[in-house]
């Protein structure tokens, strides 16, 4: 059997969603790898795939990092194929507040909408800071979720602590159906422009456009349909 196949570790799959040039990258990749990649920017989702160890044992997570450098509107498609959403915005940017504020609203809106937790990033920016804590606390606190400011370049524990969390509650969740996977694969670690992609260890990081978060599940219920009824 195809590693890709196996179906015996639970899988759990994340959207990061936020404004441009809050930090979603390298948040991120903070939280696989423990290492600190400064600012990327990139005009197409990225896919993070990688195998975590929690206290309550062993995950396949997929973490889809929402680009917003082509704003077309809430990413309904990414959203309704997670599990769980992490919204962020910076501290600093005053705009990447009200987007996550918008992004929580449209989130209440969705059916069999995916849990959700919010994070204020760059707080080791205070001296620049537009939004307030007790702001985002208040926001989170209106729609029922968890909040945390944190700083990725200082390696704030609390980071660890919101993705953690949303794996455990999505764990936790009875499995929903899905409408959305992963179908086309462009390569690890390049881009289709030539951009390296920031480094996963353990794992893989590839682009992904819109539209390409479908078929494949749908793809693999069939061929287990057929098998089953062939035997």
């Amino acid at each position: 059997m195809k590693t890709e196949e196996k179906t015996n570790v639970p899988r759990v799959r994340i959207a990061v969603l936020g404004n441009v040039n809050v930090g979603k990258s390298a948040l991120t990749v903070r939280y696989l790898t423990r290492r600190f990649i400064g600012e990327y920017s990139s005009n197409t989702d990225l896919l993070y795939k990688q195998t975590v160890t929690l206290d309550s044992g062993v995950l396949d997570v997929e973490i889809v990092d929402i680009s917003a450098e082509n704003d077309n509107g809430f990413p309904v498609e990414q959203i309704q194929w997670a599990d769980a959403c992490l919204i962020v915005y910076s501290i600093t940017d005053r705009a990447s507040y009200e987007y996550a504020q918008r992004s929580l609203a449209e989130l209440r809106q969705l059916q069999n909408a995916p849990s959700a937790y919010l994070v204020g990033n760059k707080a080791d920016l205070d001296h620049l800071r537009e939004v307030q804590e007790t702001e985002g606390a208040s926001l989170a606190a209106s729609h029922a979720i968890g909040f945390c400011e944190v700083s990725v370049a200082d390696n704030t524990p609390a980071l660890y602590k919101a993705f953690e969390r949303l794996l455990v509650e999505s764990r936790a969740r009875p499995v929903k159906p899905r409408k959305f996977s992963v179908s086309k694969m462009f390569g690890t670690l390049i881009g289709n422009n030539g951009t390296r992609q920031p480094p996963v260890s353990q794992g893989t990081v590839v682009p992904c456009h819109k539209g390409e978060l479908h078929k494949s599940r749908v793809m693999k219920r069939r061929q287990a349909f057929t098998a089953t009824a062939s035997l």
